[in-house]
This record gives C-alpha cells, structure tokens and sequence, in this order.
C-alpha cells in the first residue's frame, strides 16, 4: 500500500495558482481557529472569543468580505488584537511548517 501511495506521490501534479486561489476561496476563514485561540491567550472566555470569532466569519459568509478585514474593523476584536497580532494569524506557512520534516519521514 505505501509503495502505490509513493507512486502517486511521485506524479502527482500540483499547481500551486490553484490551490492559493481556492485557499483564498474561504475569505480567510481557515484561520478562524487561530484567532479563536489567539483571542483566549489574550484573556478572553473561550465562549466570548468564540462569539466575536462567529459573528466576523458569518459576516464574512453573508458578505464576501475578507475575515481578516472585519475583524480589524470589529473594535471588540481589536482590544485584545492589534493589527499586527493579525497578520501573523493570518499566515498559510504556519500550517506549513512542518511538511519537509514529514516529507523527509518517508524519504521523498
């Protein structure tokens, strides 16, 4: 099974364009389980972070708004987070991170 998976693995065509602009899709709310966590780091009941997280991410749904946008302009939001503190949550590599370690597990 692991050598047909390898197989696979080893013509497998990526296209990067495509996979940012369906990631980009979400309007950034993939990232709304870091900020959820970012938001009770910084003190917040997990039910109160959860609330500004949900509101912003519906918004976001109904709306087409980017996630990260409303939540910038969320003032409730904001005095827990700056802008900064978002940009970092809002970063595809974080979820990257350890892909070459896992890669080099199996020898690819």
């Amino acid at each position: 099974m692991l050598y047909k998976f390898t197989g696979i693995m080893e013509k497998l065509l990526v296209y990067p364009e495509n996979m940012m602009r369906n990631l980009e899709k979400t309007l950034g709310l993939v990232f709304s389980q870091r900020v959820l966590l970012a938001l009770v780091d910084k003190g917040l009941v997990r039910e109160k972070a959860y609330e500004l997280v949900q509101r912003n991410a519906m918004e976001a749904w109904r709306t087409g708004s980017k996630f990260q946008e409303l939540l910038e302009g969320d003032a409730e939001v904001m005095e827990h987070l700056n802008q900064e503190d978002l940009a970092g949550l809002f970063d595809y590599n974080y979820h990257l991170k350890h892909v070459d370690d896992i890669y080099a597990r199996f020898g690819l």
